[in-house]
Parts: C-alpha cells; structure tokens; sequence
C-alpha cells in the first residue's frame, strides 16, 4: 500500500503527464523504444498547481532544444533534470558554465534574436524550476509521454546526474555520506535501465509499471529532500564575500588604460569631472 505522500505525488504525475510539443517528437530514450511523444491537447483541463508543466513557452523551447545537432545536446525531459540538479546544489554556477552542457558544446545560432529567443526561454524555465522546489510540497519532474501515455523518466534522471557532474566535489557532502547517497537510488536506477552493461541495470528483465512508479515517486521526493537538506549549504556559498583585489595605481606616465595610447596625463587623468 502506498503511503498518502506517494498517492499525491502519483495522481499529480498522471495529471501533468503529456507531451509538451504541437508537433510530435522523440527522445533519446523514447526514440529507442520506437515511440513517439502524443501531442498535448489545448483543450485539456490543467491542475492550477502545475502552471509551470503547461507553459505554452515549454512548447518552442523543446522545438528549439531538438534542433540542436549535437547528441549530446539535452531535450526537454532532460533539461528539466539537468536545472533540479543544479538548484539542489551546494554551490551555484553561472549559465555560462552550464549552457555548453546544455547545447552538447559549441553551437552558432542563425543570428542575434534566435540567440537571445533561446536564452529567453532557458532562463524562463530556470526560474520555474526554482520556483517549484520553493513554492511546491513536492517538486513534479517534467516528464515527456509516449502515444500510450506511458512516462519513462529515464531523460530527467540523465539530466540529473549530468547535472551532479557540473560541481561533482559540491556534492561529496552526499555521495560520502553512507546514509543520505541512498537517496540518488531512484535517480541511477532510471538512468540504467536500459545501460550496454546488464550487471548496472536495476533490474534483470523489463521493469514493469509498478516498479517504475514506484521510482517515479521516489524521484520526486528525493529531489525534494535534496533541494531542502542543502538549502544552508546554498546559503552559506552565496553569502561568502568575493576577495577582494588589489588595485595596481596608475601612473601619470603610463598608457592610459581606455586603450588611446596616450599617456594617463594627456587621456582620462586629465579630464575634469564636475
């Protein structure tokens, strides 16, 4: 029997779970299983506390994310992992050190505005990201459905331990610790259900619908868990004073630093501000 947490947490997945896309699309993984992401109906009626898994901008996001060449480039299901991961970690990163693991490397947009359209939409899902794991009881995975409706997870626990990897020193403070690593348990099972080696599967034959629920509720809560336990660690990282650098006088014989050639005296040491 599942205890009333679990209940919750699955009714909330059965609700939210449709595909996010007007045109059909393939994940990695789903792609592998040869099906085909259902598309989602406008008509459908959504649970007010999911606004943020039937943003119409997850739409041309996930369009965007699939035009990426690069196989190491993140779908949508796995973005939403890959975001969970970093707003539970100890440490924060700038988005210029993780959107070259979000685009698989190095990518040229066609111009300008669809570079700044893409980077538009990834700091909106940021932010509904962190807003979920603030707002919410329980943080709801994104996860893409299949023609059946049929959710798989496998996507956003690759995201997740992607992720991990970005600070993977930040999160020795769980993975060293013998009791709280337990908690990746749901998140590594789903990332190797389908691994080249057997022996790191969770399971020796084909997992069956009740054992992935039952890692698709715990995925949520250990997330959850997460984002809350290291909530100080945050903290503490993020009030930590930037040192302080020593600032070298110039002189009024040296070349001015604005790049003139000049000399300091003749260029901006010599202008007055009033």
């Amino acid at each position: 029997m599942r205890c009333a947490a679990a209940e919750r947490i699955f009714r909330i997945m059965a609700e939210r779970a449709r595909g996010v896309n007007d045109q059909p699309r393939k994940s990695k993984q789903d792609a592998a299983r040869g099906v085909t992401i259902r598309l989602m109906d406008p008509l459908d009626e959504r649970p007010e506390a999911l606004d943020r898994l039937w943003d119409p901008k997850l739409e041309l996001l996930g369009e965007l994310l699939d035009q990426l060449e690069s196989d190491d480039a993140m779908d949508l299901e796995e973005l939403d992992g890959f975001f969970a991961a970093l707003h539970c970690s100890p440490e924060y990163l700038m988005p210029s050190e993780y959107l070259p693991e979000i685009v698989g490397g190095e990518f040229e947009f066609p111009d300008l505005q669809a570079a700044q359209l893409f980077l538009d939409l990834l700091m909106h899902h940021w932010n509904a990201v962190g807003e979920a794991f603030r707002t919410e009881d329980f943080f709801v995975p994104l996860l893409l459905e299949d023609e059946e409706g049929k959710s798989y997870g496998n996507n956003w626990a690759f995201g997740f331990l992607r992720g991990v990897d970005m600070h993977r020193e930040a999160w020795d403070v769980i993975l060293g610790d013998e009791d709280r690593a337990g908690r990746f348990i749901p998140i590594l099972a789903l990332a190797n259900e389908l691994n080249p080696d057997p022996s790191l599967r969770p399971y020796q034959e084909p997992m069956t619908d009740e054992q992935r629920e039952k890692l698709l509720v715990g995925l949520s809560e250990v997330v959850t868990l997460m984002f809350h336990d290291l909530a100080p660690l945050r903290r503490s990282f993020a009030s930590e004073p930037e040192p302080r650098k020593q600032k070298s006088k110039i002189g009024r014989n040296d070349p001015c630093y604005c790049g003139s050639g000049k000399k300091y005296k003749k260029c901006c040491g010599g202008i007055a501000v009033n």
